[in-house]
């Protein structure tokens, strides 16, 4: 969902928590998607752990959202039970309701969290873009204004990589970068980006995006997205994934336009400061035997909590030191292990210095995808996106960005997953580290500079 729709959801679902309606109830959400696992996140801040997340797609039965295991609607004891609350957040939520419905689910404890927007509220939204894009143009004068209206962070990384070539290719000297969160405009600062401006309401975005399609002779704007569902002439979305269109390729042809000779370009990663190299220190990590755990996504499928403790158990026996990238309460550090949260600008350098890296494919491995390091990225075998399956679209070798990751696809209940991805980060101690930062290095030069 766009962001300032989740900021409505946040704010409804905090209000209900703190007049006592999630008191004494199994919380379920209905269908796998990029909302339900916001809702989660949401949720677990409070904290209230939903039971489980219901879909009725087969493939996606047996795996795990946010770790929370997914099941047939059929597999909820008791359908019916007063306690029970269904969760919806979906374009499809009349029909998931129905189906609630017809399995003896009362109406009121279904809570729907989709809304579709009126056209008053179309045209409101377009007279507050105007004043957001003439706030722009005041500012930094009538120059190109290039907007990344989503949070991910993988997405801005990518378009570093090409924003030299881009921009010299159409000979722009001075524009706007507009990003939405601090977390991104952290990832555009690793490129030398200038002119960052961070919206200070994420609802502006979204204004800005509506002003440019009623008016667009009057704006110098261009979205950098292959296909914004804002913009909901824009189909090329439904390429994704289509004949080899994965997601470098999609970025180069319908973003920047640019040539297939177009390789992207990591930025100069650099040694840590001396704060950064105290924080390390403090919490007992060790260059180069030290392990960053990322075991969260926004968009993909996950693994339960309970593999990545084993697997944390394993490498510690192995006299490893292991982390967990983590941001707070939403998403916890792995239990037995440091919990570290660094800007974005920074997790490159920071991986580096680890020497080790196992992820959840997310936009945090776009972010340390050039990072001298051992790195072990996972895929969800039965994992789709659009045309593809998640590795084919998303693989960090496909996509240009990294030769020397170990990338592996799971299915849920691989109990040999955990010995896998262990085999793999301990192979590089045997090979000698020396050896493979130089094979490294070799590779990001050949193909990058």
């Amino acid at each position: 969902m766009f962001d300032y729709k989740l900021a409505e959801v946040e704010k409804k679902l905090r209000g209900m928590h703190g007049k006592g309606f999630f008191n004494k109830k199994r919380v379920y959400l209905f269908g796998v998607s990029e909302n339900t696992r916001q809702i989660i996140r949401i949720l677990r801040s409070f904290p209230v752990e939903p039971a489980r997340v219901l879909d009725n797609d087969r493939k996606k039965q047996g795996t795990y959202c946010c770790g929370v295991e997914v099941v047939p609607v059929e597999a909820v004891p008791g359908m019916g039970d007063e306690k029970n609350l269904y969760i919806v957040c979906s374009l499809y939520w009349r029909e998931m309701a129905a189906q609630l419905l017809d399995k003896g689910v009362k109406k009121e404890n279904i809570l729907s969290l989709y809304r579709e927007e009126s056209l008053w509220e179309c045209l409101c939204q377009a007279v507050r873009g105007k004043r957001v894009y003439d706030r722009l143009t005041r500012r930094y004068g009538e120059v190109p204004v290039f907007l990344c209206p989503y949070t991910g962070t993988g997405d801005i990384y990518l378009i570093g990589t090409f924003w030299k070539q881009y921009t010299e290719k159409n000979q722009i000297e001075d524009y706007v970068f507009v990003v939405i969160s601090k977390a991104c405009e952290k990832a555009a600062m690793l490129f030398g980006i200038k002119n960052i401006e961070v919206l200070e309401k994420k609802e502006e975005s979204c204004c800005l995006i509506r002003y440019y399609m009623l008016c667009r002779e009057k704006v110098d704007l261009k979205i950098l997205n292959d296909a914004w569902g804002q913009v909901h002439t824009n189909t090329s979305e439904w390429f994704r994934g289509y004949k080899g269109l994965h997601f470098t390729e999609v970025f180069r042809r319908f973003v920047f336009d640019l040539p297939e000779t177009s390789q992207p370009r990591h930025p100069l990663i650099g040694e840590m400061d001396a704060k950064e190299e105290e924080t390390f220190k403090s919490l007992g990590l060790e260059a180069g035997n030290t392990v960053v755990l990322s075991p969260y996504s926004n968009t993909l499928a996950d693994l339960p909590g309970e593999f990545w403790e084993e697997l944390a158990g394993r490498l510690r026996g192995k006299g490893l030191k292991v982390c967990t990238n983590s941001s707070g309460e939403a998403e916890p550090a792995v239990k037995g292990t440091a919990a570290v949260f660094f800007p974005l600008n920074q997790a490159p350098r920071w991986v580096e210095k680890a020497g080790y890296f196992v992820g959840i494919r997310s936009g945090f491995c776009d972010m340390v995808s050039g990072a001298k390091a051992r790195k072990v990225i996972l895929y969800g075998k039965n994992d789709r996106f659009f045309n593809a399956s998640s590795y084919e679209y998303f693989n960090l070798k496909g996509m240009g960005l990294c030769g020397d990751a170990e990338e592996m696809e799971f299915e849920s209940g691989d109990r040999e997953l955990c010995d896998k991805v262990a085999g793999a980060l301990l192979a590089s101690r045997r090979d000698g580290s020396q050896d493979r930062r130089g094979r490294d290095k070799l590779w990001q030069e050949k193909a990058f500079i």
